[in-house]
């Protein structure tokens, strides 16, 4: 199964994501990233609450992301949500290309469209779910980092 996190670009004693890695650091992420490996494939299975576009959307995340090994059997629903909120990005986007950036509210005044706010509140979704599901490199160099961390940490007070 391929890495979630690239390494090859920490060099102990080298710059490299802005600061100069020990070796302990180097094999401690190492480490960690080897924890996010599967010992068996898991099927996972779209929501039966999705419609067709956001179907659509989850074959497409399913497929892009299955080299990386993130994403578990556990994570169906919030991937739902993602996929729910990408299909109905895409849809209130369509219809800012249809009605407009504004629209006359009931005061006669131009105002900022329903649907431009509705896009908005889903890039916000969609930014936050990718994040917690490790669906682009940062969340996933974040989610390496942490373990290492934390691995460090274990032993951190047994010397105090």
């Amino acid at each position: 199964m391929p890495e979630i996190v690239k390494f090859n670009h920490m060099r102990v004693g080298q710059k490299g994501g802005g600061k100069h890695w020990t070796e302990a650091e180097v094999n401690a992420r190492e480490a960690a990233s080897k924890k996010f490996e599967r010992k068996k494939k898991q099927t996972l299975k779209i929501p039966g609450w999705l419609n067709d576009e956001a179907r659509k959307v989850w074959r497409k995340t399913v497929k892009d992301m299955a080299e990386f090994g993130v994403l578990d059997k556990v994570d169906e629903d919030v991937l739902g949500a993602y996929c729910d909120a990408v299909a109905k990005y895409q849809d209130a986007n369509r219809l800012i290309d249809i009605e407009g950036y504004t629209e006359v509210n009931a005061q006669g005044n131009m105002v900022v469209s329903a649907y431009v706010k509705m896009a908005q509140s889903y890039s916000r979704l969609i930014l936050s779910y990718s994040n917690k599901l490790g669906l682009n490199a940062e969340s996933r160099a974040r989610l390496a980092k942490k373990t290492a961390d934390q691995e460090e940490d274990e032993n951190a007070g047994l010397f105090d």
